[in-house]
């Protein structure tokens, strides 16, 4: 983390990328990664125009599954670009901002299994989870402890912060969401006395 965005520097001078992924299972060490997309958040607010999306070419997703999960055809995900051009230009596009996903571990878990297998590295960057965020906002001290089943799905947290849902399961429309479910948590922090990185990240 550059120095920009060191534990004291203030949220409002932080740029912020939400990403998600959508891939062919659930198996971090196995499946593969089909699509990435994101959108920056700078300080508190979405800038669209600070967006990214990239289809990753693999040839063993059924039409029926990709469809049916992704919203994606077979013949969109063979065209397109390979693993390795696709997390390059992620990691070009991400550069040294701090990563904010939910259930950011999954995500992230797959970026970084990719990455080893390719250039032996592993993401640097500060990572926001916004479920679990969600969960410290709402529950403090004892956020860790168990809760209901699902009460901290993407869905359900939407429906809890007043986000319409739109474009579900694709990693574009995902990351949107997940950004708008950001700007809420950030200004339900800035109450709580989260201001800074080190604040913020303190999980």
């Amino acid at each position: 983390m550059s120095s920009q965005q060191g534990s004291s520097a203030p949220l409002e001078r932080v740029r912020f990328v939400v990403f998600d992924t959508e891939t062919t299972g659930f198996d971090v060490q196995k499946d593969r990664v089909i699509s990435i997309g994101a959108v920056a958040l700078e300080g508190s607010a979405i800038t669209v125009a600070d967006s990214f999306e990239v289809l990753v070419r693999q040839q063993a997703v059924g039409e029926k599954e990709s469809v049916s999960v992704h919203g994606l055809l077979k013949k969109d995900i063979a065209s397109g670009v390979s693993e390795r051009d696709g997390v390059t230009s992620f990691l070009d596009y991400i550069g040294n901002s701090i990563l904010v996903a939910q259930h950011a571990s999954f995500d992230v878990g797959m970026l970084n299994r990719l990455l080893w297998e390719m250039f032996r590295i592993r993401l640097f960057n500060g990572v926001v989870d916004t479920a679990s965020l969600a969960k410290r906002l709402e529950k403090g001290p004892y956020h860790n402890l168990a809760h209901k089943a699902g009460e901290y799905r993407l869905d359900h947290l939407c429906e809890r912060y007043g986000i319409r849902l739109h474009d579900r399961h694709t990693s574009a429309g995902d990351a949107y969401l997940t950004a708008q479910l950001f700007q809420r948590l950030l200004a339900k922090g800035r109450k709580a006395g989260i201001t800074t990185v080190g604040s913020l990240l303190m999980q």
